[in-house]
């Protein structure tokens, strides 16, 4: 996500758009994204309603026996959901509403298995078998069967491998969850209890993570003494409603929306006032709320969250703040670099990669690659950088990409990669390669319309279009870049924003939605055109507010 490409030659102006055209996309665009940075340089984008979060409050409604309007402004929204174009979302939401109106269950054995099978295709290998479990809960609390290979044993311990706190709360839920179905008791489960109580969920959301807040409910409601408890956190995330009646991922991304949104608008040539008021307030916020105790694993100290509220710090980002103070100021936020330089290589592992949250956590081609960008300014740092180049050599696949990370999209590793390229020496031949590699398929993997979807053959979507021109604008031909940016002009929304499909995920493989964080790609990929294309003329201040 680099702001500036100064590394390459220039290239042509495409035939296939004409500039001004893109000049003046570019300007709404700018403006539209300016116009959402608050008075303290935050980005403060709301979290959408989504299906997962909103079938899991409506069943735990039922549950306890609550009635409400809420309730019924929750079952309104989960009905209109019974014929969405996810599977997924038609299954959640008809298995909700039917517990919910008394009406006979679908679930079934089979239907699990479809289920968790979509899925875990859809996710890193790594997480697999956390991920099944947490789809076997998810699906047991509606009422379907649970599988038996996901049953805990008797003698069940509590694991010990790297988690981060979220990862933690979601195991304990999870585990505590599948117990109750199977009628297990043992020292996992009473670990699982007291990791969950820590939470506070009576008075808080934790960590503003709702889903992890629903599903503790429900692990709770299991357990004899706690519906006071599962009552009053009933109450509390009724808080984080919607207006549509339905309840999101996470209650707020404010690092996340400022870092990624200032490295756009410093590419698309925002004005410098704007963004040194938006690096303040990255500054202000670095080191999160307060240490992640329930971490098992050392953890990014000095890094950032995503968001003041949040502890849990991570490696994006890090990444992304670091990137954005660097390139507005970095002699003035000198303090605030370097710890953030020293947070991600704390979590380096020894295999060269960068993991999303904890030290000795799997390594992750895009965190890798962010963490490269970051670290790219800072020569102490060449060894790490040269370790974390291998590492994503190494990774990829045959096809040129990698395995999924936090997108759905398969270009938004494939960016972030060539990007992280382009910080190698001129005789670094092994990443050189690599890139070439990255080009070539995101070339031919270009749909017929010039966009790109989030795999191949999938429909164009402005976000993976996105990541596509920044891709090329790396390389030499112009004629893709072209096709790309017709595209993308004919999908911008009357209101200078756009508004495709969501591609970033939480857990993996689910998709959430932050509307800025489709329009900030775009805005990024318009400033790698003006940096890189001949031709491209300056993008209009005057129309920035």
């Amino acid at each position: 996500m680099k702001p500036q490409l100064t590394s390459f030659a220039p290239l042509p102006w495409p035939a296939e758009v004409d500039p001004d055209h893109v000049r003046r996309a570019t300007s709404r665009l700018l403006a539209h994204v300016s116009g959402q940075v608050g008075t303290d340089g935050a980005i403060r984008g709301l979290c959408d309603s989504r299906v997962l979060e909103s079938a899991l409050a409506l069943s735990l409604m039922t549950r306890i026996g609550a009635v409400s309007p809420e309730r019924d402004r929750l079952l309104g929204y989960l009905q209109a959901r019974q014929h969405a174009p996810q599977r997924l979302d038609r299954v959640l939401s008809t298995l909700a509403v039917q517990r919910a109106t008394g009406e006979e269950a679908a679930g079934d054995s089979e239907l699990v298995g479809k289920l968790t099978a979509g899925v875990l295709g859809a996710a890193p290998g790594f997480i697999s078998t956390r991920r099944r479990k947490m789809v076997s809960a998810v699906l047991s609390v509606l009422g379907c069967p649970l599988p038996a290979d996901v049953a805990p044993a008797a003698d069940e311990q509590s694991p010990t491998d790297p988690l981060h706190s979220w990862a933690a709360v979601q195991q304990a839920a999870v585990a505590l969850i599948l117990a109750t179905a199977a009628g297990v008791s043992n020292q996992a489960t009473a670990d699982a209890l007291r990791t969950l109580v820590a939470t506070d969920p009576a008075n808080t959301v934790w960590e503003g993570y709702v889903l992890m807040h629903l599903l503790t409910l429900h692990a709770l409601a299991g357990v004899p003494g706690q519906e006071a408890t599962v009552r009053k956190g009933v109450q509390t995330v009724l808080r984080h409603q919607r207006a549509d009646g339905g309840f999101p991922f996470v209650a707020e991304m404010h690092n996340w929306c400022t870092s990624t949104g200032g490295i756009a608008l410093a590419a698309a040539g925002a004005p410098l006032g704007l963004l040194h008021r938006m690096a303040g307030m990255l500054v202000t916020h670095q080191g999160g709320a307060a240490h992640a105790t329930l971490s098992r694993g050392a953890t990014l100290t000095g890094g950032w969250s995503m968001s003041p509220g949040v502890a849990q710090n991570d490696v994006d980002d890090t990444a992304c703040a670091l990137e954005f103070l660097q390139a507005i100021d970095p002699v003035a936020h000198g303090g605030s670099v370097r710890r953030g330089v020293d947070a991600l290589l704390a979590v380096q592992g020894e295999d060269g990669g960068f993991p999303t949250y904890v030290a000795g956590a799997s390594s992750e081609p895009c965190m890798t690659a962010a963490a490269v960008c970051a670290l790219a300014p800072h020569a102490s740092t060449l060894a790490a950088q040269d370790r974390a180049l291998g590492f994503l050599a190494d990774s990829q696949q045959a096809d040129g990409g990698w395995e999924p990370g936090w997108s759905s999209s398969r270009l938004h590793t494939l960016f972030r990669a060539r990007l992280a390229a382009a910080t190698a020496g001129p005789h670094d031949r092994r990443t050189a390669a690599m890139a070439e590699r990255i080009e070539r398929t995101v070339r031919e993997t270009q749909n017929d319309d010039g966009g790109w979807g989030m795999q191949p053959g999938d429909p164009s979507d402005d976000i993976s279009t996105a990541y596509g021109v920044i891709t090329l604008t790396c390389g030499t031909d112009e004629q893709p870049i072209g096709r790309a940016l017709a595209w993308l002009l004919e999908h911008q929304d009357a209101d200078g924003g756009f508004s495709g499909p969501p591609d970033m995920v939480g857990p993996r493989p689910f998709p959430y939605k932050f509307p800025v964080l489709t329009d900030i790609p775009v805005l990024l990929a318009f400033g790698h055109v003006r940096s890189r294309v001949t031709g491209a003329a300056p993008v209009l201040e005057a129309s920035v507010r």
